[in-house]
């Protein structure tokens, strides 16, 4: 690639700032907002125990890379003083969320009976129809997933009875749709709501080892190259006594995970989950990676006047980045790491155009049993939640030079799994 060709980030444009959020962060600029809002191992672990009343925050992993990523934070997040304030706030509740679970486990040691079985795990580049499929597939009445609002407050375990009228639902929905007040533009790109799936990446930051979650808390260059360098079952071990937590008093028969991340994460999710059951959407690389390009400097850009900074986004929006991590897959694969029967392969045009149909070939492939009741509330949920409903994603894909730099980097990709360039 010459310097010549600007890339998907360099052309990408901020949306316009609410005038409230702009006056907000206009006088942040004339405080000490580092010291006035801190970041800091110390002030956050304090608040958390004072919050609680709880000060057992379990097995000590979680502490390097909690001291990482602050330590990024401060040095390299370049936040504003309403990104600042954000920022802090989803640190406390995740600090919150890890002593009341390990307070939940000592007053329940039968917590930890429970089992996971044959998990669904949607993987594959983001923008590729994953949020969609584990939509549809939480339609199934057995399927558990993840709720945003369960993920932020996962105590006291949620009630069966009570699941949908939770109290907490009301709570999260004022926390999360601050993120949309913030940037208007967001509801077009991710449906930022308290009682619909999430990704799983917001669990595992209650053990801090989540670059996705992480990183939309401020652009953090040293954490992300320091995690990609650990081993992960310790994670996915903490990632699976959360769930057992969740499913403790509201059972779940097969729970349908999320992240587009975890495709580089075989390996130790087997580890954890040896019957996990991989889902893999298959879309257009370079148009998935512009829309990817808008929706991470909208997030950034609701945090830090400075989208994009030091590399921090390169591991989903840089075009050759990217493709290497596809490749690393495709390798494993050949290597037979990825057990061919436990990964399959769909086609992003036939998940949006034939939905039903293709989550019967999931359970087919899986050998999953697939009641006709369960086919209805799926069709149900396609029937009454159109795609089309939300407001449309509008965004730059780039210019044609930057689009055949980034359609050499996919070339191996779309070859090998016939992906159709939209």
């Amino acid at each position: 690639m010459t310097t010549s060709i600007q890339t998907h980030q360099q052309q990408w444009m901020p949306p316009e700032r609410p005038e409230w959020v702009q006056r907000i962060n206009d006088e942040g600029r004339c405080m000490n907002i580092r010291s006035v809002v801190p970041l800091d191992e110390r002030s956050l672990i304090e608040a958390a125990v004072r919050s609680t009343g709880l000060s057992d925050f379990g097995l000590d992993e979680w502490r390097e890379p909690f001291a990482i990523f602050l330590k990024a934070l401060d040095d390299e997040a370049e936040l504003n003083l309403l990104g600042r304030l954000r920022t802090r706030s989803e640190i406390l509740l995740l600090l919150e969320a890890r002593l009341q679970i390990e307070e939940a486990y000592k007053r329940h040691p039968e917590i930890d009976e429970e089992q996971i079985t044959q998990p669904l795990i949607i993987v594959g580049q983001g923008r590729s129809g994953t949020t969609y499929l584990q939509a549809v597939l939480g339609a199934h009445p057995d399927n558990g997933v993840l709720m945003h609002w369960e993920q932020m407050f996962p105590c006291p375990p949620p009630e069966a009875a009570t699941y949908a009228t939770d109290v907490r639902i009301e709570k999260a929905a004022k926390l999360i749709g601050q993120w949309n007040r913030v940037t208007p533009t967001l509801p077009a790109i991710y449906d930022f709501s308290a009682d619909v799936p999430f990704e799983d990446c917001c669990i595992m930051a209650i053990d801090f080892m989540s670059p996705s979650w992480l990183g939309m808390q401020g652009q953090i260059p040293s954490y992300d190259a320091w995690f990609f360098q650990q081993d992960l079952e310790a994670t996915f071990r903490y990632h699976q006594r959360i769930l057992k937590l969740l499913q403790w008093r509201n059972p779940r028969t097969r729970w349908v995970l999320k992240d587009p991340m975890h495709l580089d994460r075989f390996v130790p999710i087997l580890k954890v989950y040896p019957d996990a059951c991989f889902i893999w959407p298959h879309r257009d690389p370079v148009w998935a990676l512009a829309s990817m390009v808008d929706a991470m400097g909208t997030l950034q850009w609701g945090r830090s006047d400075e989208p994009f900074r030091g590399g921090s986004l390169d591991f989903v929006t840089n075009p050759h980045v990217v493709a290497n991590r596809l490749n690393a897959v495709i390798d494993a694969i050949d290597a037979g790491v990825v057990p061919e029967r436990q990964l399959l392969n769909l086609q992003f045009g036939d998940l949006v155009s034939k939905p039903i149909e293709s989550v019967t070939t999931i359970y087919d492939y899986f050998g999953i049993p697939l009641s006709s009741e369960a086919v209805n509330a799926m069709q149900h949920f396609v029937d009454t939640h159109p795609r089309d409903a939300r407001p449309r994603h509008r965004f730059n894909p780039g210019t044609p030079e930057a689009a055949d730099v980034a359609r050499d980097a996919f070339a191996r990709y779309q070859q090998r799994f016939g992906v159709t360039t939209e």
